[in-house]
C-alpha cells in the first residue's frame, strides 16, 4: 500500500472507532498526536524517535516508531523508516487492528 493510501486508511480507521477527525491527507505528527495520546491513556508506550545520524542510504531510516505494552500485552509494533507518516500510519493501523477493531 502506498503512503497516501496508508494515511487515508489510518484516517478512516481513527474516525470509525470514534477517536478523532484526521484529514486523509495529513502530514507530520500534529494531526495524529491525539491518537497516540489515546494509546498511552490505554496503557501503551509510544516512542517516536528521530535519529540525526540515520540519514544514509545504508540506514533503515531516521524515524523509529515503537508502540508496546498496555492492551498489546506481549505484542508490539516497531518500524524504522525514511518517511515519518509511513511509520505513524502503520503504527495506528497495527494498534487499531489489535485493540480497537475486535
Amino acid at each position: 500500500m502506498d503512503i497516501n493510501a496508508l494515511k487515508r486508511r489510518a484516517s478512516q480507521v481513527v474516525q470509525e472507532v470514534g477517536l478523532a477527525t484526521v484529514p486523509p491527507n495529513w502530514s507530520g505528527c500534529d494531526a495524529v498526536w491525539a491518537v497516540f495520546e489515546e494509546m498511552s491513556k490505554e496503557g501503551a508506550t509510544v516512542v517516536i524517535k528521530i535519529d540525526g545520524q540515520g540519514t544514509g542510504p545504508e540506514d533503515n531510516g531516521r524515524y523509529t516508531i515503537l508502540v508496546s505494552g498496555g492492551p498489546l500485552g506481549e505484542d508490539f509494533f516497531r518500524l524504522d523508516t525514511h518517511v515519518l507518516e509511513d511509520g505513524l500510519a502503520k503504527a495506528i493501523l497495527f494498534y487499531a487492528e489489535k485493540c480497537w477493531q475486535k
